[in-house]
């Protein structure tokens, strides 16, 4: 859960904290050995900067950390990376713990609550920062923000859902355009199944753990809705949401028609990105990156099949869809604040010489996630996308555009209020409750820890 330091602590959350807290540091280190590109190469002596991020960060990371610190002598790096879905945790951890750190990966959804406890510096001010949230998107530059509206990041990665589908398959069921809301699409899956291509041809993975859920924000956003209005309080609760009817269909796809398998309720959208470059899955949510790995990479099983489409929502048309805006931060306890500073500014910005040369490397590398717009002009951006979109790019270009932050995220409680809104959302759709009851629980849950 998260914990707020100013407040009291009872014994018995401490002795969650000290458990939590020795687990998510075993975690750790067995994951920093396993880091793609030699993370110990950064370890050169001098001033060491404790650097913290999330497992599958991008390829470009180490080597161009590791141009900054060859050109910047006395500098070292301290990697140390953890799987997402315990990510969370071992920073908590490490937060209260006070241990050393300079260099912080911040999610969407943690940035806020981390902020308000005091973890993270404030980067108001600093010289260059304007600049570098002027060339960013409009969501990158909420998403680095805090619940007082000071900035205490520098955008990272970010990036728009769309529904990604197998166009052989939907070709082979008999349709020649994929759904435009979730009629068409339950027809045409029932359909995908019928032929007998797949049991269970659609991926809404719905595991309980951070930064999961995406398909059901997409397609609450895809319908016209709002989960919290622009106070943070909720408003799914009301009768003319469409929450009720989206967690209606999915609950029915997963128990009466049977278009999504009772495993879905235990993948993340990671497994589910994977199952689609195996082939294993057929159509999902997914962030627009992913084209790169379907389409892209000489691993993939199903290269030049996967399209992706608008999001089907209740409506005739997609009217929005979920993105996600990931920054990087310094940690408050920092003992080298420009030192940091200036690693931060390369990593997640422009080199000496002005150019955003790492996030562009990233962008190649990873087939999107930038949050700098002007970078998808590159010459070679654009023959990448061209590959990924197999030339017809149409919807993922609207994707960008009609693409909406998850709300709420602002706040001090969000990412405990998202655990408890899985826990009721899944088991009303495998039919363990009751969806308007677990509808109430979650807007209650929400308005009570407003208050606290």
């Amino acid at each position: 859960m998260y914990h707020d330091p100013r407040r009291s602590l009872s014994r018995r959350r401490l002795i969650q904290i000290a458990a939590a807290a020795g687990g998510a540091f075993a975690l750790g280190h067995r994951a920093s050995a396993q880091d793609r590109n030699a993370p110990a190469s950064l370890k050169r002596g001098g001033t060491t900067l404790q650097m913290r991020a999330w497992e599958r960060y991008p390829a470009a990371d180490i080597p161009g950390i590791n141009r900054y610190l060859d050109a910047t002598p006395g500098l070292s790096v301290e990697w140390v990376s953890t799987p997402y879905s315990r990510y969370r945790d071992r920073m908590i951890a490490e937060f209260i713990s006070a241990a050393p750190l300079d260099i912080v990966q911040l999610p969407e959804s943690e940035i806020a609550a981390w902020a308000d406890s005091g973890w993270l510096k404030p980067l108001d001010g600093t010289p260059g920062l304007d600049r570098l949230l002027a060339a960013a998107t409009p969501a990158a530059r909420e998403g680095v923000k805090g619940v007082d509206g000071k900035v205490y990041g520098l955008p990272y990665l970010s990036d728009a859902f769309g529904f990604a589908y197998d166009e052989e398959a939907l070709h082979k069921a008999g349709f020649d355009k994929p759904a435009r809301n979730l009629d068409e699409l339950k027809t045409q899956m029932l359909a995908v199944k019928k032929a007998g291509i797949d049991e269970f041809p659609l991926s809404l993975a719905m595991k309980r753990q951070p930064g999961n859920f995406w398909s059901l924000w997409a397609t609450v956003f895809a319908s016209g809705g709002d989960l919290f209005d622009a106070d943070n309080q909720p408003v799914f609760d009301k009768a003319d949401n469409p929450l009720k009817a989206v967690l209606e269909w999915y609950a029915a796809a997963l128990n009466e028609w049977k278009i999504v398998g009772q495993e879905d309720m235990q993948r993340d959208w990671g497994a589910a990105r994977t199952g689609i470059r195996t082939g294993i899955v057929k159509f999902g949510y997914m962030a627009q990156y992913a084209l790169a790995e379907f389409n892209v990479w000489p691993d993939s099983k199903v290269a030049g099949k996967i399209k992706m489409a608008l999001v089907p929502g209740l409506g005739p048309e997609c009217i929005a869809t979920v993105s996600y805006a990931h920054s990087v931060g310094i940690a408050a306890t920092t003992k080298s604040p420009d030192q940091a500073w200036k690693l931060l500014e390369y990593y997640a910005g422009t080199d000496k010489n002005g150019q955003f040369t790492l996030p562009r490397e990233r962008l190649l590398g990873e087939g999107g996630r930038s949050p700098y717009p002007a970078l998808y002009q590159d010459p070679a951006v654009k023959e990448l996308v061209a590959k990924m979109t197999g030339g017809n790019d149409s919807d993922f270009q609207k994707l960008s555009s009609m693409s909406r932050l998850r709300q709420a995220t602002k706040t001090a409680w969000y990412a405990e209020w998202e655990l408890f809104m899985m826990a009721q959302f899944q088991e009303a759709m495998m039919g363990r409750t009751g969806i308007p009851d677990a509808i109430k629980k979650t807007a209650d849950e929400a308005r009570r820890l407003a208050k606290a």
